[in-house]
């Protein structure tokens, strides 16, 4: 009775890890809209929940790589679809190490 029970609490604590662990997963990810380009920052739109909209700075570095319907920094347009990785820092910087760019 005591090894089941104490089988059961290991299994609920590595379940709950694991439940944090996989919430987490995505947090360096920023999926929006481009609202504004001025290099070497970009502002996002972004629509993380259906209620709440968002604007946040992006700033780009000479080692941001873009990929997907556009291939440099140059080819950025307002209004293009984005998912962003993000370096993550102490800071609240948003220095951003890929652009995908999904949609024209």
């Amino acid at each position: 009775m005591r090894s089941r029970l104490t089988f059961a609490l290991i299994f609920l604590g590595l379940f709950l890890v694991a439940v944090y662990w996989m919430s987490t997963w995505n947090d360096n990810m920023v999926e929006g809209q481009i609202e504004r380009i001025d290099i070497p920052q970009i502002l996002i739109e972004s629509t993380e929940s259906s209620k709440v909209v968002t604007l946040r700075v992006i700033l780009i570095n000479d080692q941001t790589e873009v990929t997907g319907i556009v291939n440099s920094v140059q080819g950025l347009q307002s209004g293009q679809l984005v998912t962003i990785e993000v370096i993550p820092t102490d800071s609240n910087l948003n220095i951003a190490r890929t652009i995908e760019v999904t949609a024209p």
